[in-house]
């Protein structure tokens, strides 16, 4: 029988509460500890500047996402829901 301050610890791990996601970014693991995503938040884990010079562009793609969108790409504005194990791609794009 468990203690009644068990029981409170059980409602902090309960599934999708307080959990840490291993994403990957260009291959690198990264810890991710919210339920969303924005392409903003993939580009700076990249290791890049948020995107404010409008002369450079950022690519950004995803597999392994939920499964209602389980791959795509991301364009500035966009947010996925995140899930372990996902996989984004970010190159970037000099406007020409």
């Amino acid at each position: 029988m468990k203690k009644n301050d068990e029981v409170g610890a059980d409602k902090e791990d309960a599934p999708g509460q307080n959990k840490e996601f291993t994403i990957y970014v260009n291959s690198k693991p990264k810890k991710w500890s919210e339920k969303q995503i924005s392409y903003v938040q993939v580009v700076v884990l990249a290791g890049y500047p948020p995107p404010n010079d409008p002369n450079i562009f950022y690519t950004v793609t995803f597999k392994k996402g939920d499964n209602q969108k389980p791959e795509g790409t991301m364009v500035k504005g966009d947010i996925v829901k995140v899930k372990n194990e996902m996989k984004f791609n970010v190159t970037q794009t000099n406007r020409s």
